[in-house]
């Protein structure tokens, strides 16, 4: 094959790259059968001689997507107005409240980013303010007369820094979590998508990403005070419900006299009020009677505890303490907060007790402190509890909190939760401290991971979620692979039987198109979606129309008189203008799709650019070997129909 070197040598080099690469997925398939086929105790035995193997094997392999494999696709949202308010800090008034709600409606529907939305409302609510009145801050430059322009540009980098930021701690969460191959990108200017494929714990995926691991710790009001605020936001709820009992008319008088009953409430013995034939009565008028289960401490016993509430009412007497009327009989500087998870020890009627938690708002130390987090056990119940380790600064204030505050709760909080509230027995010296409750050691590693991976700068929230099953995901498997080998025999029929010898040359190569396709996913580390077959099967179509173009520019060539040699060479020459036009404005597509598109999208494009330049080779280079062999060195008259 004198003169064809090259070409056959850019053929073998792609041929055994391919087979090479695609090498480890036909053997982690091979494992992932074998291993399927034996009993529990033979494959704890084979992966302990032979784990290494496989998984370096697995990591190899061309991997699945989540349509095609199980898993998760989630979409996060960075809270960006939530972001605003923090920087606003106290300089935060009602305009701004205004103008952030305003602007969390519209960002649902413009296209705008939230800075210009924000802006706008501000300006709309009150017209002319600067917003360097909400804003100011030395380090950026920000001062009382800076002008809005520069203010907004600044916002728009501490939201850019923020989405980053989120990114990197949601990637750091995830690897630590151990999911093979997570997709993590960018979407927009506000959204970060994920996707893990294999992932089948959805409540555990969703508290991982969601977590702000905002850790604070704090002192506790006087027991005292709790007893009395307790008092009073019962008897506002009383009061309240025996005014709407009585004359429905009623003036500005008699509210007044509802708060001013509540804010002289010390004195009421909620005993009265929630015990003996009395309390259903009392239930259908007060409605945080038979919710929120008062605690009956000694005033001077320093408990940080409000009361109990059982599972099912949690989110009830949560929004009644909410109310604006309850919560501001609650005493400045304070707020009450709920635990993170049910007292094992503790239930009614089979369900989990919650305690509502009083805590001075004053974060006396922050989780920006914490140098390292790890899973410990209690040495006396050996139960997994968190480890805490902080610098020297943190250490050092620690070490004063304690010192002053013994025979006192201090109370660690991580995302507004209260986990543990051990009362201070003596000083800690060394900068450590554990985080301590009913947990099991996979939730003590999960909040580890968080904290170890660092606060998310704003709050997330999940807009979207899709969850495909292991078995949805081998059904597509199978109607995915249906579809190419259907598709693909289809094609070599039609081949056949139209061009007949040169229909078999255009078979060969496209057999070794789709090797290749499947060669060029697996050298890139691509991963083979549901939509990525679509686009397979796509690229078969075009691979067949370029040597249709081909074919028939041939068929011209010899029906103009020209010898079988001279037909081929004009043939391949003037499908080559349509050929390019077609494939390149395609593939240009494809990168468009790439740029723009997530997930799914995402996938298809992939495909179809591969697909595209092997299709592009082996119509051009392939088939035209397989010609010039035929009828150069062979002698032979091929077929073209």
């Amino acid at each position: 094959m004198q003169g064809y070197g090259f070409k056959l040598i850019s053929v073998a080099a792609l041929l055994i790259i391919s087979v090479w690469q695609l090498f480890p997925t036909l053997q982690n398939s091979l494992n992932n059968r074998d291993l399927a086929a034996m009993d529990e105790a033979q494959r704890a035995a084979y992966l302990e001689e032979h784990g290494d193997d496989i998984q370096a094997t697995s990591e190899e392999a061309l991997k699945l997507g989540l349509d095609l494999q199980g898993g998760m696709h989630v979409t996060l949202e960075v809270g960006t107005g939530a972001l605003l308010r923090e920087l606003a800090g106290t300089r935060a008034d009602d305009t701004f409240d205004a103008a952030l709600a305003v602007a969390t409606e519209q960002a649902e529907t413009s296209n705008e980013d939230f800075v210009t939305l924000f802006s706008n409302a501000v300006e709309a609510e009150r017209p002319g303010t600067r917003l360097a009145r909400y804003f100011r801050n030395t380090a950026a430059e920000i001062t009382a007369r800076s002008e809005n322009d520069d203010v907004e540009a600044y916002l728009r980098t501490e939201v850019e820094e923020a989405l980053v930021r989120a990114e990197e701690i949601i990637r750091q969460r995830i690897d630590r979590f151990g999911v093979t191959e997570p997709l993590i990108q960018r979407q927009g200017s506000s959204r970060i998508v994920v996707e893990l494929p294999g992932v089948d714990d959805e409540t555990r995926v969703r508290d991982l990403l969601k977590g702000t691991a905002k850790l604070t710790f704090h002192l506790t009001p006087p027991t005292a005070e709790i007893q009395q605020a307790a008092a009073q936001i019962f008897a506002y709820y009383q009061n309240e419900a025996e005014e709407a009992g009585t004359d429905t008319t009623a003036t500005a008088d008699s509210d007044s006299t509802a708060v001013a009953d509540a804010d002289t409430a010390a004195a009421v013995d909620l005993s009265d009020i929630t015990a003996g034939a009395d309390a259903a009565d009392a239930a259908e008028t007060n409605p945080l009677v038979g919710k929120l289960q008062l605690v009956q401490v000694d005033p001077s016993s320093n408990s940080p505890i409000v009361g109990q509430v059982v599972e099912s009412d949690t989110a009830e007497v949560a929004r009644l303490l909410a109310d604006p009327g309850a919560a501001r009989l609650i005493p400045p500087g304070v707020r009450f907060l709920f635990t993170a998870g049910p007292d094992a020890g503790v239930d009614v009627n089979g369900e989990g007790v919650y305690y509502v938690v009083a805590v001075n708002e004053r974060i006396e130390l922050d989780g920006e402190v914490i140098t390292d987090a790890g899973p410990d056990f209690d040495p006396y119940t050996n139960a997994p509890m968190v480890s805490l380790t902080m610098d020297g600064a943190g250490g050092s204030r620690w070490s004063q909190i304690t010192g002053a505050n013994r025979g006192k709760p201090v109370v660690i909080v991580l995302d507004d939760l209260v986990y543990t509230f051990p009362t201070i027995n003596e000083r800690i010296p060394n900068g450590r401290t554990q985080i301590s409750g009913q947990f099991s050691l996979q939730e003590v590693n999960d909040i580890v991971t968080v904290l170890k991976s660092g606060a998310l700068p704003a709050p997330v929230t999940i807009v979207e979620e899709q969850t495909v099953g292991p078995s949805l995901g081998a059904a597509s498997i199978k109607a995915g692979t249906r579809a190419l080998l259907v598709g693909f025999v289809l094609v070599c029929i039609f081949m056949v039987i139209y061009y007949r010898s040169a229909g078999l040359i255009a078979n060969v190569a496209l057999l070794l198109n789709v090797l290749f396709i499947f060669g060029v996913l697996a050298s890139f580390g691509a991963t083979l979606t549901l939509p990525g077959m679509a686009g397979i099967l796509l690229t078969i179509g075009m691979a067949v129309d370029a040597n249709v173009l081909i074919f028939e520019r041939i068929r011209e060539e010899m029906a103009s008189g020209k010898t079988m040699k001279a037909a081929v060479e004009g043939g391949f020459a003037k499908a080559l203008s349509a050929i390019a036009d077609a494939n390149v404005t395609t593939f240009l597509i494809g990168v468009i799709l790439f740029s723009f598109g997530v997930g799914p999208i995402q996938g298809f494009a992939v495909t179809l650019m591969a697909g595209i330049l092997t299709s592009l080779f082996t119509a051009l280079v392939v088939t035209r070997l397989l010609i010039d062999y035929l009828v150069t060195e062979r002698g032979m008259n091929v077929a073209f129909g």
